[in-house]
């Protein structure tokens, strides 16, 4: 209930309003920043997307757009767009330098060596801000031991039941716990959809390509640039997160993967995740209840509970994205079938130490990197069960034969 709480007082407070300017140092000039942004392929809404970052704002900028496959669909589209805005200096990288088997890692590393400024703003190719964030985040990133700057992502144009359930996890769930954590600042917590930071200050904790091992690179990003002594910040903007037409098998394999990922990287919070969903919570709370005060009856201590819940969720829901308020029904749909799923999907992924993305499998290792696995988990388990049977009978039959 503590995220319940305040983290729908904090994002009430910070976005209802809209971005609010975050003012400059006295007397200092306006820094040159490098937008890359790493594609594969086409995501909904792409060119509105991308175009939002030919839209900033900001005086000294360019754009740097990355794809690995030079047969990549998105190709001609980034072409034309750079076409038609030649007074932005933006520059397309094709192909890829393998330094890890972080697959962005590797698709950013020719743009990374080729920016010309000090300051890095990393966006995900579906998403898209609005045309002051690039001023707002320089001007955060400029505060004193400041050495990162995020933006809360928020997932919008939902167009299926599965995108719709994506949609309720991030502009509910994860949005409270997120902004909580960072208002407490306890802790680094992050997600790479929109990050900005100097170049500079990850060359003194490896550098980018060190973290291509990891694939959870944001969040391993944000831990080393933490452990140096410098904090993260986040403006009033939104990452606005294009979800498209995803099925709910789709949402279903994403929180599992990042689930598994997570559990080897921030492992306390994933361990006590299922802590701040409404169910989890509201049973111990009742269970508490009928100990400390057993004068209070549990069925309309629950009812209650979730109603709370519910309310605070829509809250947030409706503050990040207006339109949510348009799709009522969809919106209490999604809801329901994502908090009774919270705690099987949680369990089975925590159960797994392999992943798959861009249709690789991984296998997940303790310290938090991955390597290329070969067959998955299942299968090398069959595999071996079957082999150690027929060395049990050979060994069998060999004994008969003597």
């Amino acid at each position: 209930m503590f995220f319940c709480v305040v983290g729908t007082a904090i994002i009430r407070s910070r976005y209802r309003n809209g971005p609010v300017l975050i003012p400059t140092l006295p007397g200092e000039k306006p820094s040159g920043v490098t937008i890359i942004r790493p594609l594969k392929g086409l995501d909904s809404n792409m060119v509105e997307n991308l175009s939002s970052s030919f839209r900033q704002t900001y005086p000294i900028f360019e754009i740097l757009f990355c794809v690995a496959d030079p047969e990549d669909p998105v190709i001609p589209v980034v072409q034309e767009l750079i076409a038609s805005n030649s007074q932005v200096d933006a520059r397309l990288f094709i192909g890829c330098h393998e330094t890890g088997v972080n697959p962005k890692i590797n698709n950013m590393q020719h743009a990374w060596e080729a920016a010309q400024y000090d300051i890095i703003w990393i966006m995900d190719s579906n998403v898209s801000a609005d045309p002051g964030c690039m001023q707002r985040s320089v001007a955060a990133l400029s505060q004193p031991q400041i050495g990162l700057v995020h933006h809360l992502p928020c997932g919008v144009r939902a167009q299926t039941y599965g995108s719709s359930l994506e949609q309720t996890f991030l502009n509910t769930a994860h949005a409270k716990m997120y902004v909580t954590i960072n208002k407490l600042a306890v802790a680094s917590c992050l997600i790479g959809k929109s990050n900005m930071f100097r170049r500079s200050d990850l060359a003194d904790v490896g550098g980018l390509a060190y973290f291509g091992k990891y694939m959870s690179e944001d969040n391993i990003i944000g831990e080393a640039l933490w452990a140096k002594g410098l904090r993260h910040a986040m403006t009033t903007d939104l990452a606005y997160q294009t979800l498209g037409s995803l099925s709910a098998r789709d949402y279903f394999d994403r929180r599992a993967r990042w689930i598994r990922i997570r559990k080897y990287t921030v492992t306390v919070a994933t361990l006590t995740e299922p802590l701040t969903e409404s169910i989890v919570n509201g049973l111990l709370a009742a269970w508490s209840l009928t100990v400390l005060a057993p004068q209070i009856p549990t069925l309309p201590f629950l009812a209650f509970h979730f109603a709370v819940w519910l309310a605070s969720d829509w809250i947030i829901a409706t503050t990040l994205d207006p339109a949510t308020r348009n799709t009522r029904t969809a919106f209490f749909k999604a809801w329901v079938v994502r908090e009774l799923a919270t705690l099987p999907l949680w369990i089975y992924a925590m159960a797994g130490s392999t992943v798959e993305w861009r249709g690789k499998l991984f296998w997940l290792n303790s310290d938090g990197t991955v390597q290329p696995a070969g067959k998955p988990w299942t299968e090398r388990c069959y595999a071996y069960m079957v082999q150690k049977m027929r060395n049990a009978n050979s060994a069998s039959l060999a004994s008969r034969l003597k």
